[in-house]
């Protein structure tokens, strides 16, 4: 087996598909991912790139190639060739390095909730009335590491949600997210009384939306499996309490109805410009 570092472009790629054998089934969403790294210069050369047995056929590569078509451009790639069969059974089967993997090497705590709390902020504004989970909404580790040198207080906000977590049931990494939102929509606010309010729930009046806030998930939890509330709701929900919370308005009851737009904290700031 040789190995050698080639540039392919679309038209290479299209070559080397042709003589695509025994692979696994092609999955869409990795092309895009791949694709959009690609297309944003992510793409970087490393160890993992193209197979070619003795024979010509394609034994590894195939979503790599199929990115380079998607994306229309040429990336370097190590290029395998007289790979024998036998060592097919044995590609890819160890276990990728996940973005909390990416942030753990990068120094990072409590990285599951970090990860997930990044993704969620990049669809809260990016695409925050869309489908927030499926292939699509997956980011890259250079977009999650990213995302975290853009917005360093995240970390911060995961610790602030744990507790959140534990008193009330939302879910820690949405906590996280909508309390990064709504932080920077304020950021000179002491926000000790909102999340004091929210986690313990001492001396809350009813009309207090903190209590209503407590409400809700005391409730979701009492009808657990069945209704399914997903993390753009617990957001939405939460976004929704801050903002009666800090224009003085009584609420007693929280809800976001299918279809519903996501909310958007009241006071405006950077971040939403």
């Amino acid at each position: 087996m040789i190995i050698y570092i080639e540039n392919i472009d679309p038209g290479r790629a299209q070559e080397l598909l042709r003589r695509n054998g025994r692979n696994r089934r092609l999955d869409k969403g990795t092309v895009d991912r791949y694709a959009e790294a690609m297309r944003r210069g992510e793409w970087q050369l490393s160890h993992q790139g193209i197979a070619v047995g003795e024979n010509g056929e394609l034994l590894d590569g195939q979503h790599r190639l199929e990115a380079i078509i998607k994306a229309d451009i040429a990336v370097e790639m190590p290029v395998a060739r007289g790979m024998s069969r036998d060592a097919f059974s044995v590609l890819d089967t160890g276990k990728r390095r996940s973005p909390s993997d990416a942030l753990r090497l990068a120094g990072a705590t409590d990285t599951l909730h970090l990860s997930a709390a990044l993704r969620y902020l990049h669809i809260y504004l990016n695409s925050p009335d869309s489908m927030w989970s499926g292939s699509a909404t997956r980011l890259t580790n250079d977009q999650i590491l990213d995302l975290r040198d853009k917005h360093p207080r995240m970390e911060e906000c995961v610790r602030k949600a744990r507790p959140i977590n534990a008193n009330t049931g939302i879910i820690t990494s949405a906590c996280a997210t909508a309390l990064y939102v709504t932080l920077d929509a304020c950021p000179d606010m002491d926000i000790d009384p909102w999340v004091t309010g929210i986690t313990t729930g001492a001396n809350l009046d009813i009309g207090d939306s903190r209590l209503a806030l407590r409400n809700f998930f005391a409730n979701v939890r009492a009808v657990s499996g069945k209704r399914r509330v997903d993390a753009r709701e617990h957001i939405a929900i939460y976004i929704k309490a801050w903002n009666a919370w800090r224009t003085g308005r009584k609420i007693k009851v929280l809800f976001f109805r299918k279809g519903e737009v996501m909310p958007r904290p009241v006071d405006t700031s950077p971040l939403f410009e």
